[in-house]
Parts: structure tokens; sequence; C-alpha cells
């Protein structure tokens, strides 16, 4: 339910925008203060029939001043299976809350969310049931360009249920890219010895594992789709995520893993709603930023506000790897700033005082060294002024943008 914290951020900036509209001829900074707040717990779960540790996210609606939303603490949580059967939760972060024992949701039987907060709050939610299970038929990349003009890289998902009874779907994917580090260059620069004139440098292997890097990102957009109007509950070509061509994830190797979720018509209500929220752009958009409704109340104060939706869906996941020059070849690609940083001994310094900016350069881990002419290694670099080269850390170690682990689940 990432889409109900974005549903949140997409009222701040309506928010801002409005207020600069009818402030626009101020040019004193002004401060933004929230009036009439409303502190509305929000809930975030969906239960899955995947057997798992199952997942409940607590936190707080916030000022649009503050940073962020504040976790919800220390509650007590259990999902109860056809009225008698309880999943009990432990707080597993600041508002992360993990089923004890791992569980999958089955067909037939009905699912009920409970909540109590530390301040003796009670929330329940309706009891809903699992929908039918349908597989991904297939995820396949394809060359596309977008509606703004933009060339890349499509992602796109097919379905289809014969019996007819899925028809609600949303979709959620993490995908993971490959970074190669374009600069690459085997040693780093490293003072061996302080003298009182000058310094000596020399050179040490760098780590390997700055070379090839991985990177993961997880979507913040609501994507669903129904069948209730075709002949067929058939899903065909739904785009789920666009990746332009000059986009450092698609610039070597890239992976996606597609997640459908079979939910309920309300649910489906629910989500569609904070989808509308989180795609409107204009003032003018006849969707006001009214309360969304879920499935879950208060039992002490039926008028008090609750977000969020307890879900419970069906899943279906499939994976697959996509290499650029398979489908990208001819277009521009991602384009890294790697601009030689230079170092030149002012003619009126000392030779200590050059050196000694190149070792405050060095231990600010924000460069890395690449050499116009390669040094020998294992000898000592004296440096007696002449110009020499640098460039952002991020062209010559990957893990600037990435980590060096390739996951698990990572095909070369």
């Amino acid at each position: 339910m990432i889409g109900v914290f974005k549903f949140i951020n997409s009222i701040r900036i309506l928010i801002v925008i409005l207020i600069c509209s009818t402030l626009n001829s101020c040019i004193d900074p002004f401060e933004i203060e929230t009036e009439n707040f409303e502190n509305i717990l929000v809930i975030n779960t969906t239960i899955t029939n995947e057997m798992k540790n199952q997942e409940v996210l607590l936190s707080r609606t916030f000022r649009f001043e503050d940073d962020g939303p504040l976790s919800e603490e220390g509650a007590t949580i259990k999902v109860i299976e056809d009225g008698s059967v309880e999943y009990l939760f432990e707080e597993s972060a600041p508002g992360t809350y993990r089923s004890v024992q791992e569980f999958a949701a089955s067909s037939g039987r009905e699912y009920e969310l409970s909540i109590q907060t530390t301040d003796g709050r009670s929330y329940v939610s309706d009891k809903v049931t699992l929908p039918q299970e349908t597989s991904i038929e297939r995820v396949y990349p394809q060359r596309i360009t977008n509606d703004s003009g933009v060339e890349g890289l499509g992602i796109f998902v097919d379905t289809f249920d014969p019996t007819g009874n899925s028809q609600y779907y949303r979709y959620e994917f993490e995908e993971t890219y490959r970074i190669v580090t374009p600069s690459w260059y085997p040693f780093d620069l490293v003072v061996t010895a302080e003298g009182e004139e000058s310094f000596e440098f020399g050179l040490v292997n760098r780590p390997v594992d700055q070379q090839v890097c991985y990177a993961s990102n997880v979507s913040n957009n609501i994507k669903i789709a129904n069948t209730t109007i075709f002949e067929e509950d058939r899903i065909t070509g739904l785009e789920v995520n666009f990746i332009p061509a000059a986009d450092i994830r698609i610039d070597n190797r890239y992976s996606i893993l597609v997640r459908q979720y079979v939910q309920s018509r309300e649910a489906n209500g629910f989500y569609e709603i904070l989808s509308n929220f989180s795609e409107s752009e204009s003032l003018f958009s006849q969707i006001q930023p009214g309360f969304i409704a879920g499935n879950i109340t208060s039992e002490d104060n039926a008028d008090e506000k609750v977000l969020g939706y307890f879900d419970v869906s069906s899943v279906s996941e499939q994976r697959i790897f996509v290499n650029r020059d398979d489908v990208l070849t001819d277009l521009p690609r991602y384009a890294l700033d790697c601009e030689l940083i230079e170092l030149v001994k002012d003619p009126f310094d000392e030779l200590i005082t050059f050196h000694q900016r190149i070792s405050v350069f060095i231990d600010s881990d924000e460069v890395r060294y690449l050499p116009d002419s390669p040094p020998i290694p294992g000898e000592p670099i004296v440096f007696p002024g002449v110009l020499r080269y640098f460039v952002p850390r991020a062209c010559g170690d990957c893990t600037a943008l990435g980590v060096s682990e390739s996951p698990d689940f990572w095909m070369d």
C-alpha cells in the first residue's frame, strides 16, 4: 500500500500549489502551517496466499510541515481466521509488525484484522475472503515510445482466467539492475609518507567489488486493471513499467519481478480512488481531495477516521531479465558525468601545501584516482606540482550507486 503514503504526499503537493497560486505576488519568505490537523491512523497491509510471515505497517498522518509520517509503535495486532484461529503479530521495527508464525490465507475462509493501540483504542476490519488465484501468463519487454515521445523499454503483462472469476487485478514490481563502473582503474592513490617539505604517494589495489554493482527499486505507483467490461477475463499488453533508454537502470542488464494480486471488487474500488489521487497533477481536476474510507473502523468511536484497507489477495509473480543490447542498442545511453577533475599546484604555494590538498581530496571519499599516465605500481609517486587527475567517486567506484553483492536470484 505504498499508494496510501503517495496519496498523502499528493495532498501536500496540492496545498503547496494552491498557496503559491494565491500568494504569487509575495516575495517575502513564509512558512506553511497546517490548520485543523487530524491525527489519523494509517494501516498498510495485504495478507496473501503465500506461506510467509505476513506484515502490517502502522503509522499516523502528518502535518504538511513535518518531515514525514510517524510510526505507530507498541500496538497489539492479530489476524483472525474464521472467528477462531488467531495469528499474532510482533513489532520487528518501529511501526512494522510481522506475524509470529508463517501462515497463508486459504480459500473459503474469512479473515479479520484486529488492532489495539497503546492508548487503548481498538480497530477492526470487515471480514474478507481470499479471491481466486490466477497465474501471470507472461511478462515481457518491448521497445516503445511513451506518450511524452521518449523512447525506451516497456514492461508488459498478459494474464487470463478461463473461469472468469478473478476480474480485479493489482500489480507491483521490484526492479534490479547491474551497474558497471565506467572509469575503472585498478589502483587507488594513498599517502605512504609525510615529510616536512612534501608527501610521498603510492598505489594500493582498488577492491575488485567496486567494479560491478547492483541496485534495486520498488514500484511507487498504483497499477490496477479489471476485466468486467470484456467478454473474457483476459488482460493483454498491460504496461506496468517504462524505463527511458538513457536511464541507468537499462544501461547494462535489467531484471524485474512483477507481482499480480487478484483482489475483491471493494479493494479494487479503494485502490482506484488512491490511484486517481496520485495521478492527478492539475488543480483543475474534477477529483476532490476528500477522505477515502476503507474497510477498517474504530470500535470505540464510529466517527473516527481510519485510513487504510485490510486486503486479502492471491498472488502470482514472474521475473524476467533484459540485456540492453537486445532491445535498445541504437538508442542514446545513460551518461554519467565523469569529467576529469584537475588539481594544479598554485605557483605561490609550497609543495607541501599542494600535497596536503591532494591528501584531503583523497580522504574526502568523493573522488577516485584516474591518472593521465599510469604510474608504476609499487614505486613511490612524487608529485612535483604537475597536473593530476581524479573523477567523481561514482565513475570509479560503483558502490556509490549500488551494492557489490549480487542478489541470490541474479542470472548472467
